[in-house]
């Protein structure tokens, strides 16, 4: 099959042979899902997204909010093809993600199949020094406000995203380069809706320009809405 072929077909349709390769090995839909995480900066929600909005998968990779830089370790054979040696970049990327669904169901632990794991931040802090300068300063904002909303939650990294966890994921936020994401859930985006008509929404998703100021109210508002629904 050649190269326009393949970046024309529907995401939705080369999503379910991804994770059935890796369910009949034993593993899981959701490593898979971590995997194409780590790859392009999707959350699982947005994954989900692209495959009901019948995304190519041309498209799924030129979008990718954040094509990880450690992916160019990534080495070795996948469809009789070095992908360190594929020319075309966008084949290369999405080779890349063959290459690392075949380890998964070789059995390759995570940590290994993440490439330089251990350079993985451990704590939220961590996570926001490592993020440009611009951006810093929103997910600090972000950061104080949610955990003075929530003080009883966990605090970690989820999806490689600082989150607030009680019994379930409350709320997530992350660092693109225009905007921060905070990721709330479904519900939570529909009822806010009428209070996030001036931002980007999609399934699960809001997402915060640098070019504005951040509405910290709002975002303690959903916070607080997300910890009233976990039983």
């Amino acid at each position: 099959m050649d190269n326009e072929k393949v970046y024309a077909m529907q995401f939705g349709k080369v999503y379910p042979l991804l994770v059935s390769k890796a369910e009949k090995k034993g593993r899981t839909k959701e490593e898979a899902d971590q995997i194409i995480s780590w790859l392009t900066g999707y959350t699982a929600e947005a994954i989900e997204d692209a495959v009901q909005k019948q995304v190519t998968y041309g498209d799924f990779f030129r979008n990718a909010p954040r094509l990880n830089p450690n992916r160019k370790q990534i080495k070795g054979s996948v469809c009789g093809v070095r992908v360190e040696e594929i020319a075309e970049p966008l084949m290369q990327e999405i080779r890349y993600l063959d290459k690392l669904i075949d380890e998964l169901a070789k059995g390759k632990v995570m940590e290994k199949i993440l490439r330089d794991g251990s350079e993985v931040p451990s704590t939220i802090e961590e996570y926001i020094r490592r993020q440009p300068e611009e951006a810093q300063s929103y997910l600090n904002q972000i950061h104080d406000t949610v955990r003075s909303a929530l003080p009883d939650a966990v605090q970690k990294l989820s999806w490689s995203m600082p989150t607030y966890w009680k019994k379930r994921n409350l709320i997530q936020f992350a660092a693109f380069k225009k905007h921060i994401g905070l990721y709330p859930g479904p519900a939570a985006v529909e009822a806010f809706a009428d209070k996030l008509q001036a931002y980007k929404t999609s399934k699960g998703a809001i997402q915060f320009p640098y070019n504005k100021p951040l509405p910290l109210e709002l975002i303690k508002e959903i916070a607080l809405w997300c910890d009233a629904g976990t039983p």
